[in-house]
């Protein structure tokens, strides 16, 4: 099966799933909005301290008809720790060398990468901005190119593709009885079992640019400077299935746009500009098992996207597909005083802003003020859309 129609097929079964879903998740606006207490305990009292292990980094995927570049970093294992608090979120993600799958460098060339992270999460908004950086990659099915390759030999390497990127993701989640944060950074703990439609969009600026040297007149290398917009609605449950234990499930579908701006440099210090717009589709599908207990907590979550598009006025499209997954341990400290008062005053400015609501309750009319400083969190939609590496292709053919 080709990948366009593995995406097509893909893309159908999640708006049909999400469209079940989502059904299934106006049942919870029949709980009582005042409630929220008895669906999500607040953990106010302390910080929040969490060591990750992932395997999600960025890769590539370029596809010519029947050909295939799959180009990847050499890094099977990425750590995070993140430290959590009332509505805010701090990451630091980083590759370790002492990891057997990241230390092969001989064979697959050295990958340097690092990230950082800072998120605010609000009773129903939420706001996700990161950075992220990344050099050194391979060409992980060489033996497509290679006559005779085989497992042991070295593959073909590119020591100076550098990726580069901003992104940021703004959502609101509809059910307030539902918490992101109970299954994402564990500043909250789920009581009973709940489910958010959470529509939201992403963008992300991020380039790729090869800095190979050039030393003879036929060489050249690429810059690819791309901007991502795109919309998307999912919806995310938690289930508790016994104390501290939960199950949690997620997708979302999106599509929007990516603007490209690509740089051709050759040896004679001449370039080549253009640029492109083209359709990206993706879906991002999520499920889990945790453990959240009053002072530690732990899970095992696993995450698969498949995304694409087409590059305009050609037939190479660039896709990716693929699953990911997430190691988790974390420990609840007490907070301070001082963390305490400041957060406690910053709450209550945020308070301030709340707004009436009118909403229907059975046969009775109530009106209440929603405030924003219960600290919800959304899940991020998997980032992972294929960068443009289509100017490589001619690399990678002198390679071989």
């Amino acid at each position: 099966m080709s990948f366009v129609r593995f995406t097509s097929y893909l893309w159908a079964a999640g708006l049909i799933l999400l469209f079940s879903l989502c059904l299934h998740a106006q049942d919870t606006r029949s709980i009582k909005l005042g409630s929220k207490q008895q669906y999500i305990e607040t953990m106010s009292d302390f910080i929040t301290l969490k060591l990750a292990l992932t395997s999600d980094l960025e890769t590539f995927s370029v596809y010519s008809g029947d050909i295939r570049y799959q180009i990847n970093p050499n890094a099977a294992t990425i750590t995070t720790i993140s430290i959590n608090y009332s509505f805010i979120s701090a990451t630091f993600r980083f590759t370790p060398r002492f990891f057997p799958n990241n230390s092969d460098t001989d064979e697959k060339g050295k990958t340097k990468s690092l990230g950082f992270g800072l998120n605010l999460y609000l009773d129903h908004w939420l706001q996700e901005l990161s950075y992220g950086r990344t050099k050194g990659y391979y060409l992980d099915n060489t033996s497509d190119f290679t006559p005779g390759w085989q497992e042991g030999d070295l593959y073909i390497q590119f020591p100076n593709l550098l990726y580069k990127g901003f992104q940021g993701t703004t959502g609101y989640k509809c059910n307030r009885n539902f918490s992101l944060n109970a299954i994402s950074t564990q500043s909250e703990r789920q009581l009973k079992s709940a489910g958010s439609f959470i529509p939201q969009i992403h963008y992300r600026y991020y380039l790729t640019d090869d800095r190979t040297r050039l030393e003879t007149p036929n060489q050249s290398s690429q810059k690819a400077r791309n901007l991502e917009l795109l919309a998307g609605a999912g919806y995310y449950h938690n289930f508790i299935m016994k104390k501290n234990f939960n199950v949690a499930l997620g997708l979302t579908p999106a599509a929007g746009f990516l603007f490209m701006n690509f740089t051709t440099r050759n040896a004679n210090n001449s370039t080549i500009n253009s640029r492109q717009r083209d359709l990206i589709v993706r879906v991002d599908a999520r499920a889990g098992l945790g453990y959240n207990g009053e002072r530690i907590f732990g899970g095992f979550y696993t995450s698969a996207f498949t995304s694409s598009y087409e590059q305009e006025n050609s037939h190479v499209i660039n896709g990716n597909s693929r699953i990911f997954f997430k190691l988790f341990l974390g420990y609840r400290i007490s907070a301070l005083s001082i963390v305490k008062e400041k957060q406690s005053n910053i709450s209550s400015r945020i308070t301030n802003k709340g707004a009436q609501t009118s909403i229907t309750s059975g046969n009775a009319n109530t009106t209440f003020s929603r405030k924003y400083n219960d600290k919800i969190i959304n899940i991020k939609a998997m980032k992972k859309l294929p960068g443009q590496l289509f100017p490589l292709i001619p690399k990678i053919s002198k390679q071989v």
